[in-house]
């Protein structure tokens, strides 16, 4: 039988010796696991927007909100988004303008820098876009409620 304070001093430097590196490891791998998601997320919500900017719009939209066909620029963010406010919600949807604001706002902060201005620039394109394709799909469903109750 080993007494308990013979084996004490012993103890503490086995533990630093097999805890200490195994801390640091978790750690590590921790913080990696979730720099790869975040990675992950912010490639698919670039992917959800991009695909999403790339639907056409109608004539109805550019009729409503006031645009020539090509002069929609990223600065138009909040036209848009006052546009969008107007518009009756006839179906309910999932509400993804918040996450546009987000994104819009992040890259505004990020265009005052100067090696990653004009891509942040794009991305406030990209940005409007999506929100003119959303008051689009907003405005459409819209008639086509009109229409029905009239008839």
């Amino acid at each position: 039988m080993v007494l308990t304070p013979h084996c004490a001093p012993r103890c503490e430097s086995a533990k630093w010796v097999y805890e200490e590196p195994y801390t640091l490891l978790s750690t590590l791998m921790l913080i990696l696991s979730v720099a790869a998601g975040a990675q992950f997320f912010l490639g698919y919500w670039r992917a959800l927007l991009a695909g999403m900017a790339a639907q056409p719009l109608s004539e109805k939209f550019f009729v409503a909100a006031g645009f020539q066909h090509a002069a929609m620029r990223a600065e138009d963010f909040s036209k848009l988004l006052s546009l969008h406010r107007l518009m009756p919600d006839v179906k309910v949807a999932p509400n993804t303008v918040w996450r546009l604001r987000v994104h819009y706002s992040a890259m505004k902060m990020l265009g005052g820098l100067p090696a990653v201005g004009a891509w942040a620039q794009k991305e406030m394109g990209v940005c409007t876009r999506c929100l003119a394709v959303m008051v689009d799909q907003r405005l459409l469903m819209n008639l086509a409620c009109a229409a029905e109750a009239r008839s």
